[in-house]
């Protein structure tokens, strides 16, 4: 029997292990023909191989009388053609069953379908990400290195989505892609990106455009020659922006986990890649603790700063007289959303766990 994890039990796979498909020029061929639904035996022994016995099994099927639903398995029906490589070929641990995942970009779709923008974009950003999830790792995630690669990029997705457009969920996904940064590093990293890029009427502090992990080249000094020495460091988030008059302006906010940097030769490399990012012309840098990610008020005061720095209007931009009622009123909306969004990507968690 075939057998394809889907939607949430098909991410948590992905984001926990290497990619599938690095290094691999020739992708699956593999189609949904005769994909079914496992007994409850077969779902059991495949949560406890697959390490998804912290949720539901979900699984795509061809055929309506196939679906079986209960607390550990959910089916989905899935009729129509899928484009070419949308399933990966995975290890099963079960002789009578092939197994195979969804491809990071169908995956994307699917996360779409019932799911707001705020949670599609967190879990884009993860599929984009240079990050996997790691139980045994003090932060919960392992940087993508050496053979393995992060699981796809935008590009990609925006290739997947056109290919698949009469999918279910395609036009919600297309329309995420634009709050969507690749290149993250830990899930607090794609929080700070999202709670200072996303528009405030997504809660967002709208700092304007994003960029993680960028190579910055800074000066370190001379040699004994006395010729200049550079080096190139990674600011976890960065936000620019290019006034009509002046120079382009830069933001950065690095974020340091407790858990990660708790030696005292890490914690000095830290500070001492701080020093040498102030001395980049017109970037102006902040480090994020884990205690200041969980202070709203702290974070907040820190946007109105960067957005100060970066020449733009004050938070919130409403239009109309700003002390008439419904102005008011409106802004109170807004500071409430802005609110539940550093709760939903910020509020505790655990130093790399946000609550999404």
């Amino acid at each position: 029997m075939k057998c394809v994890i889907s939607h949430m039990a098909a991410y948590l796979w992905l984001v926990r292990h290497t990619n599938q498909r690095a290094g691999d020029a020739h992708p699956s061929r593999a189609s949904l023909s005769d994909a079914g639904a496992p007994t409850a035996e077969q779902t059991n022994r495949l949560r406890w191989f697959l390490d998804l016995e912290d949720t539901p099994l979900e699984v795509l099927v061809t055929d309506p009388r196939h679906r079986r639903h209960s607390h550990i398995l959910r089916s989905h029906l899935c009729s129509g053609d899928l484009p070419s490589g949308s399933l990966i070929p995975i290890a099963s641990g079960i002789e009578q069953i092939d197994l195979y995942c969804v491809c990071p970009e169908l995956c994307f779709i699917q996360l779409c379908r019932n799911r707001d923008e705020v949670e599609s974009a967190f879990f884009g950003m993860a599929l984009c990400s240079d990050y996997r999830l790691d139980a045994i790792s003090p932060s919960g995630v392992v940087h993508r290195e050496h053979n393995d690669s992060r699981l796809t990029d935008i590009e990609s997705l925006r290739r997947y989505i056109r290919s698949a457009s009469r999918e279910h969920g395609a036009k919600a996904a297309a329309s995420i892609l634009s709050h969507i940064c690749e290149g993250s590093r830990s899930p607090k990293e794609s929080g700070i990106a999202l709670f200072y890029g996303l528009p405030q009427r997504l809660g967002g502090m709208a700092l304007g455009e994003v960029h993680m992990n960028p190579a910055l080249k800074v000066f370190e000094g001379r040699d004994t020659y006395g010729n200049d020495r550079f080096a190139t460091r990674y600011p976890d988030v960065m936000f620019t922006s290019k006034p009509a008059r002046g120079t382009r302006r830069a933001v950065a906010f690095d974020y340091d986990s407790q858990a990660e940097h708790t030696e005292t030769w890490k914690v000095l490399a830290d500070s001492r890649r701080r020093n040498t990012l102030a001395a980049v012309e017109n970037l102006v840098h902040y480090s994020i603790r884990m205690e200041d990610a969980q202070d709203y008020r702290y974070l907040v005061s820190l946007g109105d700063q960067a957005r100060k720095i970066l020449g733009r209007r004050p938070w919130p931009q409403i239009p109309g007289f700003p002390h008439h009622a419904d102005a008011r009123m409106k802004a109170g909306e807004l500071e409430h959303r802005r609110f539940e969004l550093w709760s939903r990507l910020l509020q505790g968690g655990g130093p790399d766990r946000p609550l999404i």
